[in-house]
């Protein structure tokens, strides 16, 4: 069990680092953290695949991200893909925070993101 703690630990925290700086300074880069099949919800928006992913943050305005807290939980997948011989396991990753849009003198409102990383 430590092994998989240590693990999910520094998976989610390297993913964190990734995502928030490709999101405050090179969005560009954030389509390559995304599967082709993802699925996103972003305050009730509904975004299906990769492109709609990219597009969608491509139009947000500019935006600096303050996290303070950041967890990362192992989570078993209860379903095996074909031609594997156990199921890929998955990471829980949640971050509260602030976050500013627009200019860095914007009011910051809170933050609470929860992303499932599958490999």
């Amino acid at each position: 069990m430590g092994d998989t703690v240590q693990i999910t630990t520094e998976g989610g925290e390297q993913f964190f680092k990734h995502y928030y700086s490709y999101l405050d300074t090179a969005r560009q880069n954030l389509k390559h953290l995304y599967h082709e099949a993802s699925k996103v919800v972003w305050n009730g928006n509904t975004l299906n695949g990769k492109m709609a992913v990219d597009r969608f943050f491509s139009d947000l305005p500019a935006s600096k991200h303050e996290p303070f807290s950041l967890d990362c939980q192992p989570i078993a997948s209860p379903v095996t893909i074909p031609g594997q011989d156990s199921p890929d396991p998955m990471i829980l990753v949640s971050v509260m925070g602030f976050v500013r849009y627009g200019h860095l003198e914007a009011k910051p409102v809170i933050l609470a993101l929860c992303i499932l990383l599958v490999s």
